[in-house]
């Protein structure tokens, strides 16, 4: 019975990875997902800048990642849909893959002809002092990578 069991369980796990792994995401899908959470939140309005969607290259291969930045978003029922005290977000459309972060501001930085991605965080995402937080992160071996 156990072995059954552990079958099930081992086919339904590859099954929800696989599914999970079918399931690319685009920039555009983004900007859609947020705008109905918008009118589904007390029939709200939605609207957004030309600058919600920009262009980097952050792996290197020569195809700019897409950047969807949700402080371009408003809504009509709703100030801080999208962010708060901990800063607003923004998602890296890498490879069909959404990465999301939590930032104040954000640039990205060429270094050496490598994109970094500069996030202005709450300073509790540094060692709580009061003032200016920042984090640096680069695209490395399949993943955005920062120090800590």
């Amino acid at each position: 019975m156990k072995k059954v069991v552990v079958c099930i369980l081992t086919v339904l796990c590859a099954l929800s990875v696989a599914t999970a792994a079918e399931q690319k995401v685009t920039a555009t899908q983004i900007v859609q997902r947020e705008k109905g959470v918008c009118t589904d939140y007390n029939n709200g309005e939605f609207h957004s800048t030309e600058q919600t969607i920009s262009l980097y290259d952050f792996t290197g291969d020569g195809r700019p990642e897409t950047v969807v930045d949700a402080s371009q978003f408003s809504c009509s029922t709703s100030v801080s849909m999208w962010g708060g005290t901990g800063g607003t977000y923004l998602w890296v459309v890498v490879d069909g893959v959404a990465h999301e972060f939590l930032a104040h501001q954000w640039k990205v930085v060429d270094m050496y002809g490598k994109n970094v991605l500069l996030l202005a965080v709450h300073p509790s995402r540094c060692d709580y002092t009061a003032g200016p937080c920042y984090q640096a992160y680069v695209w490395s071996k399949g993943a955005f990578r920062t120090t800590k």
